[in-house]
């Protein structure tokens, strides 16, 4: 189901490209100029958090930069993100991610668990560049739908450019959920453990886990971009405590995969 659904959102994306050109000679002329990056990720991931086995996934991405605005660094996890606000060494604006369904029908591990839904979560990010070569990045989402409770991630971003065309970054990652996050997630009822066989669990928001990312991205003439990424997590707190996870998935979570956008100006 999240993969028929990526590859909609994937395809929405791909309309935009071909006809955004065209309709922004329409457009009023403050709106123009406005760089706008489209593209997807496509990625090895785990099949549910917590778990040791990796699944297929497709992602959307886009970005905009206003007009005169420098171009800034950005990375596979940032999710969908325009920059409303854009001070050069400050961007702001709303941030929108996707997580996929957790369903027992898919994998036999989670059979006696409550299903959780399919979420978009929504929200709002910032991040500071303090030097030009330093990002420092936060958002926080509410889901809509699935898990429908509160998340927040932060981390910062240490960045290496080459040259001209090749850009290489690495650095840390933190992710936080509520206690209706936690508990919807790795909580285990009385009922559940019934089913499941597992031990009875009550899951606590807070820090769910933490981790590092690394990408390497290659820009080709024309506006075209290519990027590989990897993602190391360790899962902490009640996530990384709940017997879901001890006993039948890991604390370490492992991300690859790679993307591919392109970049184009609005009025031009």
């Amino acid at each position: 189901m999240l993969f028929m659904i990526a590859r909609i959102l994937a395809a929405t994306a791909a309309l935009g490209l071909a006809t955004l050109p065209a309709a922004s000679q329409s457009l009023p002329e403050a709106a123009r100029g406005w760089t706008v990056t489209l593209g997807g990720t496509v990625s090895a991931v785990p099949l549910w958090m917590g778990s040791s086995r990796l699944g297929p996934t497709i992602m959307p991405r886009l970005s905009l930069r206003a007009p005169g605005a420098k171009e800034h660094f950005s990375s596979f996890d940032d999710g969908i993100a325009p920059a409303l606000i854009d001070l050069g060494w400050l961007r702001a604006g709303p941030n929108a991610s996707i997580v996929g369904a957790r369903r027992a029908g898919d994998d036999s591990r989670l059979a006696g668990l409550t299903d959780v839904g399919f979420t978009i979560e929504a929200g709002a990010f910032a991040e500071l560049f303090p030097v030009e070569w330093l990002r420092l990045r936060a958002a926080v989402r509410h889901g809509i739908g699935g898990h429908a409770a509160l998340v927040g991630n932060a981390g910062a971003d240490v960045i290496w450019r080459p040259d001209s065309r090749w850009t290489v970054s690495a650095g840390p990652r933190t992710f936080f959920g509520s206690d209706r996050y936690a508990s919807r997630y790795f909580s285990v009822s009385a009922a559940e453990s019934l089913a499941s066989g597992l031990a009875a669990y009550q899951a606590h928001g807070g820090l769910m886990k933490y981790g590092a990312v690394a990408q390497v991205a290659y820009r080709f003439d024309g506006g075209w971009t290519v990027t590989g990424f990897a993602a190391y997590d360790r899962l902490a707190g009640s996530a990384a405590a709940g017997p879901l996870v001890t006993q039948r998935g890991s604390a370490n979570q492992l991300t690859v995969g790679s993307s591919v956008t392109y970049s184009f100006t609005l009025g031009r």
